[in-house]
């Protein structure tokens, strides 16, 4: 699970509150430098680590656990063949205060369960007994993929590369409990989501289809999935603390890490939600630093067939960006190349780097998000730091592109949606807020805001290298490709790219109709009940009741419109609580969708009262402008609800 288009329903808040309120959680009485004087503890350095390796990971760790309110952290180093530091921080229970180990403490993967699925695909596949290449209907038999698009069947090889074509919704997918888990294939029939693309055609980030291999390697195995992992994969490596079962075996449930979100000045608050029937994809996998290590230790040591069709270059949106292998994502940084990975679920966020040539694996877990969900960067930032470290970088070379005026600079810009963003569910809201701006920047360059990983980087600036390919200006490297196709694709994530809009998709043009809407809306909530009560204070109302009908539908669709944006902000007034209720389901979140429907609902009213007043000559023409002007803001309001799915399920079938 990735925590972006969850995240991107914050930014909404601002653009359209009214009024907000705050979520009613339970903060967890125990403050954070009472936590984090426990110390931190080390589990185990296997061999002596490099020089200066510890003290940059301890300094680094305990200042993210410091600076962004995280509990604790565990990281393991793999070098020269095996285990060169392993070691936890700060604490894996804020009211036990029970510290992380290293080799015991489990912690949720998340997306990082990518990777195991990937391998136990890729060893059947290497074993002859799956074709990468065929259509995956030949092999699974409790979960297939409609035909919706005759011709062109999906592979396990989409399903690998993020490319099977899925819509993503993630909305209400994980569950409190790991008792209340229904069986894999049920999850991926009940809430299979619609085919949206030909398959092959655009990288674009696929729980689903991750989920939908772990299905096809249990089918083909004749095991369940989590047995399949235990026993082909966990329990070789000696992977002992290690599961994908839902609910955990007691021995490994009893060292559990329990994750967090901050909680007002100095508290947390314990994550709900990581749990799930896609656990191939991520929910309920839980490893440790320990072990982890010896997976990392065998990625690098171990030159077996699967471990090598995991990082082979499967599917590149742009021939001179990074690509994609199995679970894997192909990794450059200052002449440096590897192979990287990530997971984020409530709670939990993880990292992974593979570098072969330099026989070098890290690895980083919190059990915290941090303080506007920092934990995921820091993950990132560590595993920067260690390589930076371990791993000079290497010179430019003089065969390196030159800076170069490019033609077709005006061509690139505008706005762009990343492709994974959701067609059919409430997802559909990032494609409002987390929109790419491209930009002109001088006569050799672009400016891009809403590209970072980093939410904290907003604006990124790029050099032109020519034929469509820019440079991010600043260390790291990065790279920027426009496709013919009108594709943008970053190296920063090549498992999504970025599709251009219209003027008609323009999140611009959506913004200021749900602006204009909720506006106008709101004031017909004030003004048309006080224009009634004045009329009925002076006995007078000649309008008949059906003018009446129609005013009080606008009153109604002014009070649905305020009620909406108030709930609304209550569910994004933290983010971090956000990403727990999206994927899990709230009451709140239920309101907003509710209150929704009602509102497009009454919306018809006001539409038909309109229209009415001009034909049957009620009010006066000033009346009727005014009411007409309402109207129009409503349906611009209703209209945004339909497009991003802010509604419940009978209305979104309709619109989808």
């Amino acid at each position: 699970m990735r925590t972006k288009p969850i995240r991107a329903l914050a930014t909404l808040a601002a653009m359209i509150t009214i009024s907000s309120t705050a979520l009613l959680t339970g903060a967890a009485d125990t403050h954070a430098a009472d936590v984090h004087a426990e110390g931190t503890h080390a589990a185990d350095i296997h061999t002596a680590a490099p020089p200066g390796l510890e003290s940059l990971v301890d300094t680094a760790v305990t200042g993210y656990l410091k600076d962004d309110r995280i509990p604790g952290a565990a990281v393991t180093v793999v070098s020269g063949g095996k285990p060169v530091l392993t070691k936890g921080y700060g604490v894996a229970d804020v009211r036990t205060r029970a510290p992380v180990d290293a080799d015991r403490t489990g912690f949720f993967l998340g997306s990082l369960a990518k990777l195991f699925t990937a391998q136990s695909a890729s060893q059947l596949v290497t074993e002859g007994r799956i074709d990468a290449r065929a259509d995956v209907n030949d092999h699974l038999r409790e979960a297939t993929v409609p035909d919706t698009r005759p011709g062109r069947p999906v592979t396990l090889d989409h399903l690998l590369t993020h490319t099977a074509g899925f819509d993503s919704d993630l909305v209400g997918r994980n569950k409190a409990s790991a008792e209340d888990v229904e069986p894999l294939a049920e999850g991926l029939t009940t809430r299979r989501p619609p085919r949206v693309r030909a398959p092959g055609q655009v990288a674009a980030y696929d729980n689903y289809g991750y989920a939908l291999a772990g299905q096809l390697v249990a089918d083909v195995s004749g095991q369940d999935f989590p047995a399949y992992v235990d026993t082909r994969i966990l329990r070789p490596l000696g992977m002992t603390h290690s599961t994908f079962a839902q609910p955990r075996p007691p021995r490994i449930a009893g060292q559990q890490a329990r994750g967090y979100r901050p909680d007002g000045a100095s508290g947390w608050t314990e994550a709900k939600g990581q749990y799930g029937s896609w656990s191939p994809a991520g929910p309920g996998a839980v490893s440790t630093a320990g072990d982890m290590g010896r997976w990392l230790t065998d990625q690098l040591t171990a030159d077996s067939a699967a471990n090598r069709l995991m990082r082979q270059v499967h599917y590149r949106q742009d021939p001179r960006l990074p690509g994609l292998g199995y679970g894997y994502e192909e990794w450059r940084r200052d002449g440096r190349t590897g192979w990287f990975k990530d997971g984020d679920i409530p709670g939990f966020h993880s990292t992974l780097l593979l570098l072969p040539a330099h026989d070098l694996g890290v690895f980083v877990v919190f059990n915290g998000d941090g303080t506007d969900g920092r934990a995921a960067v820091d993950g990132r930032n560590l595993i920067d730091r260690v390589v930076d470290h371990l791993v000079p970088a290497r010179p430019a070379t003089p065969e390196a592109p030159r800076p170069s005026a490019d033609p077709a600079l005006a061509t690139y810009t505008g706005s762009y949606r990343a492709a994974r963003v959701s067609r059919s569910s409430l997802m559909a809201v990032e494609g409002l807020v987390g929109a790419v701006t491209v930009e002109k920047d001088g006569d050799t360059g672009l400016r891009t805001t809403g590209l970072s990983v980093d939410p904290q980087h907003g604006e990124q600036r790029w050099t032109a290298l020519g034929d469509g390919l820019f440079r991010e200006r600043g260390a790291g490297g990065a790279t920027l490709a426009f496709t013919g196709d009108g594709l943008l694709v970053s190296s920063a994530t090549p498992a999504t790219a970025y599709e251009r809009l219209t003027w008609r998709q323009s999140p611009a043009l959506h913004t200021a109709l749900l602006g204009f809407g909720l506006a106008v809306a709101a004031l017909g909530a004030i003004a048309y009940p006080a224009t009634a009560a004045a009329r009925h204070l002076r006995r007078r109302d000649p309008h008949p009741r059906a003018a009446r009908a129609a005013r009080a539908a606008a009153a109604v669709t002014g009070l649905l419109a305020v009620t909406f944006a108030a709930s609304l902000a209550a569910v994004v007034s933290d983010a971090n609580a956000m990403m727990e209720a999206v994927p899990l389901g709230s009451p709140l979140l239920t309101a907003v969708t509710v209150t929704g429907t009602a509102l497009v609902v009454t919306t018809l009213g006001v539409a038909t009262g309109a229209m009415a007043a001009w034909q049957r000559g009620w009010w006066n023409r000033t009346a009727r402008v005014l009411f007409t002007l309402t109207a129009l803001g409503c349906l611009a309001l209703a209209s945004m609800l339909l497009l991003y799915h802010l509604v419940t399920a009978p209305l979104t079938w309709i619109t989808g």
